[in-house]
């Protein structure tokens, strides 16, 4: 945000902007762009606050979890994910 706002000043260029955020200067343009038409704000995600399109279905959760939580109460979800459904044999992802 303030290299962002020191290239629409004018007090840094560019290219300095680029590597500081380390981004393309075509990058640096667009954000430059956005941040003078509609202001800070604009410059957050759009999908802030919404759920992941990733999203694993609840179904599926459950028939993962459920047989891992029944034999190990006392693990996480990191631990569930990379300590005992991977050696299970089955493929995994962290979101």
């Amino acid at each position: 945000m303030v290299a962002i706002r020191a290239v629409g000043d004018g007090r840094l260029a560019q290219v300095g902007a680029a590597r500081q955020l380390v981004i393309s200067v075509r990058q640096v343009k667009k954000l430059v762009r956005v941040w003078r038409g509609a202001g800070a704000a604009a410059l957050a995600s759009k999908r802030r606050g919404r759920p992941s399109a990733r999203r694993i279905d609840e179904q599926t959760r459950q028939r993962w979890i459920d047989p891992i939580r029944q034999r190990y109460p006392d693990f996480g979800p990191a631990l569930e994910l990379r300590g005992v459904a991977a050696p299970a044999g089955r493929q995994t992802r962290c979101e």
